[in-house]
């Protein structure tokens, strides 16, 4: 068989440095079928801080929406890198039509919203944490604030690997504290810099730049059992990779951005999230 060569790597921590301190093993490969063949940096856990996620629903043809946008980038120069975005074009006000060509939507974006009930947009959910229906965007700025980081449950290291159109997310989870509900692990790619129509108000913006884009997932909207059951031991680490092909998409890789999204197989509360640039 002919062997694939990566030669774009890039690599993303949850880490507020690199050490020489590691967490042992043992390491157990979650998907048989891809190879993990890169290296992982060494884990300090001491650094290790815990990132938030926050899910905003919007759509193109929403007039309220570019103010839900405005909060989100407040929101993400507020709190930098320890706040992951992502952008899901959902509910009728999404649909693309004659005046707004552009499909936006995606499989994942559906589910998720018909999961959460999410009907008025825009509306956001910080955390996944029981929260059906969203909030406005004026709460967001409070529920991101109420998320507890004295306790950093998971680290998350990505290393992705791009060649022609074809990138493999090699993902490294360590448990950093006890957790007793199972987990999974989701792999979804978004995108920057759509130039597409926008109603904004009264009037439509028609070079408006979308960003955060759901474009959809790599392992399924709710992603990947860890260790079979989710049960994971404090300490160990659990690997994964899997692969993806932007060929016959119009997505442009050089914009595009995998979050690793961590949570609850139970409540779904996310325990930790991490992003990382498709290419550098």
């Amino acid at each position: 068989m002919k062997k694939i060569l990566f030669p774009i790597i890039t690599i993303c921590l949850t880490l507020l440095a690199f050490s020489c301190d590691r967490v042992e093993g043992p390491y157990i490969v979650l998907d048989d079928e891809e190879t993990i063949t890169v290296d992982f940096p060494d884990l300090d856990p001491a650094s290790v801080y815990r990132k938030v996620l926050i899910e905003e629903y919007t759509g193109h043809r929403c007039p309220n929406c570019p103010a839900g946008h405005d909060k989100l980038e407040e929101l993400i120069t507020r709190f930098g890198d320890t706040l992951i975005p992502v952008c899901i074009h959902a509910t009728s006000l999404a649909q693309p039509t004659t005046e707004f060509p552009d499909n936006l939507m995606s499989a994942t974006g559906t589910e998720l919203a018909t999961d959460w009930q999410i009907d008025g947009i825009p509306a956001g959910v910080i955390n996944r944490a029981n929260e059906p229906m969203g909030s406005i965007p004026a709460r967001w700025l409070s529920k991101v604030n109420a998320v507890d980081r004295s306790h950093v449950p998971a680290a998350i290291q990505l290393v992705n690997q791009y060649n022609d159109g074809l990138l493999k997310v090699n993902a490294k989870v360590t448990l950093l504290e006890p957790y007793s509900s199972p987990l999974r692990l989701s792999l979804f790619i978004v995108e920057n810099n759509i130039v597409s129509p926008q109603i904004n108000g009264t009037e439509t913006i028609e070079d408006y730049v979308h960003n955060h884009v759901l474009r959809g997932s790599i392992n399924g909207t709710y992603g990947q059992l860890l260790n079979g059951t989710g049960e994971l031991t404090a300490g160990e680490s659990y690997l994964y990779a899997k692969s993806f092909s932007f060929v016959g998409t119009n997505w442009k890789p050089e914009h595009c951005t995998v979050v690793a999204i961590l949570y609850d197989k139970n409540n779904h509360d996310v325990t930790q999230v991490e992003c990382c640039p498709v290419t550098r």
